[in-house]
């Protein structure tokens, strides 16, 4: 059942799998309606999130191109939808007049509430925000009911494991649910009620699975998405107040989302493509000039999005991680490219010294640990030798020496990519590179490295002391998980295997 479930989330896109959750969650909603479950008609919510949708889209296109950046269309249709979910259904014209202007303000905010081209808050949250301050009017959030709540749930979760934030929902979820009954306890009121006011009859988990999880306002790291996630579920609970100002969800978001932006990069950058280099079969460097100088570690990524005519489903935004060191002035992204490939691809190989592409939100935990002493395995496979390309590149520029055995895995010597690094590192930092290559029909005349698939014991051959060493995997999500059950198999603790995002395929 995992392995399918895995098979289905490594080939959907983040947005794409977000944006079909929104619309399953509108129909089912139409669905409850007609059958008076929900207290609106179906023909008001279809209204009402078609206007949203319309608004939203138009107006994104409009300040993308006054802005002079690519326009995010799923993310226009995502905000439009999570408007939809949160204020009631207009009936009247002031309702409608208020969900027109909900979208204005949350799709101008994500260009105008912005600094160094990135934007601070959650667009649907500080919408709902402002409309309550000027307007008077705010998010009912109707769709953190019993009847929702099924789907809710299955959705949020999808959504959570696919961008490996279960964690971070639950602490947020745990925090509330403490403070709550500790609240409730206080006050004397029933624990069993609130429970199941929090639980059942609150937006809690649309809010935790949805909303919290935005990529681009949230933190870069474990540890400060940890904190973000306790801060907002504090901030969550309806009996916090500041003199008669009470905390809602949109409010608790947005100074979560201030949080987030004080403790994150704050750099979005325009890239200039100033050389493509063919690296091994089927993939190719990207070496881009960025408007402004980067700062990141070693071994990190970056969202990119590229407009081109007629996104497939995958849509106009990649996540990939930088090749290149921080000490380089350009910045290098290799990608591997397969027939058949994605549009998203297919743009990347027309591109010029024209073509405008945006990076933005630098974040991860896959770098390098502050001990330099600490002992490391690498082990990349094919195109995942990008992150360790960063960081050998890092280790030689500014002379560092550490203990590491890199263990690079492909099915033939042709798709062994980065040579000139992995040669460097080896005459000049005493790091120890191991290739492996399984097919074993296609050796190479004189082949002296490994041969067929990295077994155990080929790991404790090649790695005498593999019990004192922290190891990094980086590679297709099935590549990794394999690797990961052989390091258990040989008692290696999961704080000592950290696992690279792989963002390309989100």
């Amino acid at each position: 059942m995992k392995v399918k479930l895995d098979y289905f989330i490594d080939r959907i896109t983040m947005y794409r799998l977000v944006l079909y959750v929104l619309i399953a969650l509108i129909a089912v909603a139409v669905f409850l309606a007609a059958f008076h479950i929900l207290p609106f008609t179906p023909l008001s919510l279809l209204a009402s999130t078609f206007l949203l949708v319309v608004i939203c889209a138009v107006l994104n296109a409009l300040l993308a191109a006054v802005f002079g950046v690519p326009a995010n269309v799923e993310s226009s249709y995502i905000t439009a939808l999570i408007l939809a979910l949160i204020i009631d259904p207009a009936q009247t014209p002031v309702a409608f007049q208020f969900i027109a202007w909900a979208a204005i303000l949350a799709i101008s905010s994500k260009y105008i509430l912005a600094i160094n081209n990135k934007h601070i808050f959650n667009p649907a949250a500080i919408a709902v925000v402002i409309t309550s301050f000027a307007l008077g009017e705010s998010a009912s959030w109707w769709v953190g009911t019993t009847s929702m709540l099924p789907l809710v749930l299955v959705g949020g979760l999808l959504i959570a494991y696919k961008l490996r934030r279960i964690e971070m929902t639950l602490i947020f979820c745990g925090v509330a649910a403490v403070f709550t009954g500790l609240i409730t306890y206080v006050q004397g009121h029933p624990l069993l009620t609130a429970a199941q006011q929090l639980f059942v009859g609150s937006p809690l988990f649309f809010f935790a699975f949805i909303m919290l999880t935005e990529p681009l306002t949230e933190p870069p790291t474990k540890m400060l998405r940890r904190v973000y996630a306790a801060l907002t579920g504090l901030l969550f609970l309806p009996q916090l107040h500041f003199a008669t100002l009470y905390s809602t969800p949109e409010l608790a978001l947005v100074l979560g989302n201030i949080f987030a932006y004080i403790v994150s990069p704050k750099q979005k950058v325009v890239l200039k493509l100033a050389q493509r280099v063919k690296i091994a079969t089927g993939a190719i460097d990207f070496v881009f000039t960025p408007a402004q100088r980067l700062h990141y570690r070693p071994g990190q990524y970056m969202e990119f999005t590229l407009a081109h005519p007629h996104p497939d489903s995958r849509g106009n935004r990649r996540y990939f991680t930088l090749a290149s060191s921080p000490t380089e002035k350009n910045m290098h992204v290799g990608v591997r490219f397969y027939e058949q490939g994605s549009s998203f691809k297919q743009a990347m190989l027309k591109m010029n010294g024209k073509t405008k592409i945006v990076a933005a939100q630098i974040a991860g935990d896959f770098t390098l640990p502050q001990d330099p002493e600490q002992k490391l395995v690498f082990i990349a496979g094919g195109i995942g030798i990008t992150p360790f390309r960063s960081m050998l590149k890092y280790l030689l520029d500014t002379k560092q020496r550490r203990n590491i055995i890199l263990l690079y895995i492909n099915r033939t010597a042709n798709e062994i990519a980065y040579k000139d690094i992995l040669n460097a590192v080896q005459a000049r930092s005493g790091i120890k590179v191991i290739h492996a290559l399984t097919n074993t029909a296609a050796l190479p005349p004189g082949w002296n490295g490994l041969a067929g698939r990295l077994t155990e014991e080929a790991i404790k051959e090649v790695v005498p002391d593999y019990d004192e060493r922290l190891y990094y995997l980086s590679g297709p999500p099935d590549m990794v998980r394999g690797y990961e059950k052989i390091l258990k198999d040989m008692h290696i603790k999961s704080d000592y295997i950290k696992k690279d995002f792989f963002p390309g395929l989100v």
